[in-house]
């Protein structure tokens, strides 16, 4: 966070989160510049930045990702690639909740590396075979249904006047 602003009436509106500008390669860390040179904004507090020495870029900071692997990696958290990346991600995550929850594997009593290994892909065969059973019924909209038929259409209730 950079102090851009010393007037706001709460003080944690004084703050601008700090601008990614990119991973360095040859540092092997994310790069961050003020938002206000980033922005064109004027700031109030640039004396305090640099320790009095103006520049156009503005305060940078570099964090190595060796820093902590888990939080920062070469694709920045704040980025649209992250953000796109991350959407993948939670659809498997979403398929690892239905293994889960659905086929018992969140609490079982399963032993052994190969007996888990050919559990988890029977899981897996049920869930891409129900999937192609309801595409072949005409129901593409339960392709993610683990029931095994669909269920009645709800009618609509008539209206009475008020």
């Amino acid at each position: 966070m950079c102090r851009c602003r010393d007037d706001a009436k709460q003080e944690q509106d004084n703050y601008a989160p700090m601008v990614y500008q990119g991973f360095e390669a040859d540092r092997d860390s994310l790069k961050y510049r003020c938002p206000a040179a980033v922005r064109g904004i004027a700031c109030t507090q640039r004396d305090l930045c640099h320790g009095g020495r103006h520049t156009d870029h503005g305060r940078i900071v570099r964090v190595p990702i060796d820093t902590d692997r888990r939080l920062f990696t070469p694709l920045a958290r704040d980025s649209k690639t992250w953000h796109s990346q991350y959407d993948h991600r939670t659809a498997v995550e979403r398929v690892n909740g239905r293994i889960d929850g659905n086929f018992g594997f969140e609490r079982h009593t399963i032993r052994g590396l190969n007996k888990m290994r050919l559990r988890v892909g029977l899981a897996l065969v049920i869930i891409l075979a129900l999937a192609k059973g309801w595409l072949e019924r005409g129901h593409p909209e339960r392709i993610r249904s683990l029931l095994g038929r669909p269920r009645p259409k709800k009618r609509a209730r008539p209206r009475t006047a008020a």
